[in-house]
């Protein structure tokens, strides 16, 4: 068939004057604009688009060289008319550019249309699911590449036939029958199962047609088998971090039968199946991890997560991230999502060790935790639900770090909803026998040494046992634990006697006091230093109570600091 004959179209005037219009000209298909007449131009060609639009400066070359069927003036041309008359060209429709101008939204919105069909073709065409579109008497309009691919049905047998004669039992028939949409119809084609979901076109409340948009059912299935497959692998490393951060130690490993320490365990096992928050307090060495591990044990979490958190072991700056997470690219070096520890500890219980130390920062965000039950991952912007028991443990009077403005007011009477002090090994001396024999079976179980008659377990004389009760216990029972052990390890008689007991604490006080007289003192001065940071930790509040008991000034401190590594 032969192509339809185009009308040419020569200008006049500046290019920049007309842009918009040459532009317009260049998308309609019955118009071609063959040249441009401007006798100021310094141009020969004007490039619009992939055409070269030639340009001419003399009006008779212009009007002998082209052969066009309209020309559009900018402003009048004097001679114009007897030029084209002179040309033999009377028959040429000389009109303003304003009335192509009329047009020219016209023309703009044909070309809007025109662009947006190809993009939504083009789009079509990306999809990876087969498509194909009908109208209201079920010709078949449309159909994508992957329409073939999944089908394996040719496009030439589909285009401009009706659906009702190729696939009368298929979804897009039932559509149009019904007028309702159709979801999750299967079919094998060639060995290939394909899942189709057919949706009917509706205009102004009438029925236009209808669409349908296939699927591979095997790539749906083999997803389904790698969700499957990552679910199955996330449960087995839940089930790892589980057993990774379960309790070592019970109830059962809490010797003592004094009522102060009797009560102590009562009211842990009474906290035990609560989800109150609980405070153990007491001087370093008295148990109170035990105590935590005994209540998570205990209780009806059992089953969940123990998860510890040594608030001074880890960098004021580090605590953040360590207890609450932080998602992908929240800062440098975020280079992926971190599960923080009380996330990890969900179901569970989260045992925050040595509290009197965290940073006086991070204690605002611990509060709103403790009241919330939730919290938002650094770089994070919703917040994640949580199901956490929180037991808190330190050394410290919190009342005084609080007068000292070193602790939250709020944050301990969040924390102090039970409160179980232990007492020091000092204030419950009849418990040290029971705690000797414990230990002694313990190392010698982990010595692998049995009772026989040969190689009875080691006894421990009265003379002995009293010296070890009359015995203050600045360490309280994890000080009795090393000093047992090392007993065991350089007794050979089988006899533990007051000579040993007196020997051993006396080389400890004189190695204490031997590393003290023969320091110098620069030495002497880190080490003064490294105690008052120990006991007043590292943060900047603990710096500062660290500096006044030092009787420096902060800079000072800072400066000893950098001096010293």
């Amino acid at each position: 068939m032969e192509s339809q004959k185009k009308i040419k179209i020569a200008l006049t005037g500046s290019y920049e004057e007309s842009k918009d219009l040459i532009q317009t000209l260049r998308y309609i298909d019955q118009l071609e604009l063959c040249a441009v007449f401007n006798p100021q131009s310094s141009l020969s060609i004007l490039k619009v688009g992939t055409d070269d639009i030639p340009v001419f400066h003399d009006l008779e070359t212009f009007i002998q060289t082209n052969d066009f069927a309209v020309l559009a003036l900018e402003r009048e041309v004097p001679d114009i008319k007897a030029c084209l008359s002179r040309a033999g060209k009377d028959q040429v429709m000389v009109i303003p550019r304003e009335h192509l101008r009329i047009f020219q939204p016209f023309f703009k919105k044909l070309m809007e249309v025109a662009a947006l069909n190809k993009q939504s073709e083009a789009i079509m065409e990306a999809a990876q699911e087969g498509i194909q579109v009908v109208d209201a008497q079920g010709k078949i309009l449309y159909a994508n590449s992957s329409f073939t691919r999944i089908t394996k049905v040719p496009l030439k047998e589909r285009i401009n036939k009706n659906i009702f004669d190729v696939s009368p039992d298929g979804s897009l028939a039932e559509v149009l029958r019904t007028g309702r949409a159709v979801f999750g119809n299967t079919h094998v084609t060639e060995g290939t199962p394909i899942i189709a979901n057919a949706s009917p076109l509706i205009n102004d409340g009438k029925l236009t047609g209808a669409v349908t948009v296939f699927s591979d059912a095997s790539s749906v299935e083999k997803m389904a088998r790698i969700i499957q497959r990552s679910k199955e692998e996330v449960a087995s490393l839940k089930e790892a971090i589980h057993e990774m951060n379960q309790t070592k130690y019970s109830f059962q490993d809490l010797v003592g039968q004094s009522p102060a320490f009797i009560k102590c365990i009562q009211q842990a096992k009474l906290a035990a199946d609560l989800n109150s928050t609980v405070l153990i307090t007491g001087e370093s060495g008295t148990g109170k991890e035990l105590f935590a591990h005994g209540i998570h044990g205990f209780g009806n979490r059992c089953s969940g997560p123990f998860i510890k958190v040594n608030c001074p072991a880890i960098p004021a700056n580090l605590l953040e991230s360590e207890l609450f997470g932080y998602e992908k690219g929240s800062f440098t070096g975020a280079n992926k999502l971190k599960i923080g520890k009380f996330e990890l500890a969900n179901g569970g219980t989260i045992f925050l060790d040595e509290i009197g130390d965290m940073d006086f920062t991070l204690q605002a965000k611990l509060l709103r935790v403790l009241q919330e039950r939730e919290f938002e991952r650094i770089g994070g912007n919703h917040p994640i639900k949580i199901n956490v028991r929180i037991i808190a443990a330190t050394n410290r009077n919190l009342l005084e770090q609080i007068e000292k403005g070193l602790f939250r007011e709020d944050l301990f009477y969040r924390l102090n909803v039970i409160h179980i002090h232990i007492p020091p090994l000092k204030e419950r001396r009849e418990d040290i026998p029971l705690l000797i024999d414990h230990m002694l079976k313990k190392f010698s179980r982990q010595n692998n040494t049995r009772s026989t008659e040969k190689n009875p377990l080691p006894s421990i004389s009265k003379p002995a046992l009293q010296e070890l009760c009359n015995y203050e216990w600045p360490g309280n029972v994890r000080e009795m634990e090393n000093l047992m052990e090392k007993i065991l390890i350089f007794n050979n008689t089988g006899a533990i006697t007051k000579e040993d007991i007196t020997y051993f604490l006396t080389a400890e006080t004189r190695y204490c006091h031997n590393k003290t007289t023969c320091l110098t003192i620069k030495e002497m001065e880190k080490r003064l230093i490294y105690s008052a940071l120990d006991k007043h930790g590292t943060t900047l509040a603990g710096k500062k109570a660290a500096a006044q008991e030092l009787g420096i000034s902060l800079t000072c401190l800072y400066d000893k600091l950098k001096k010293y590594k």
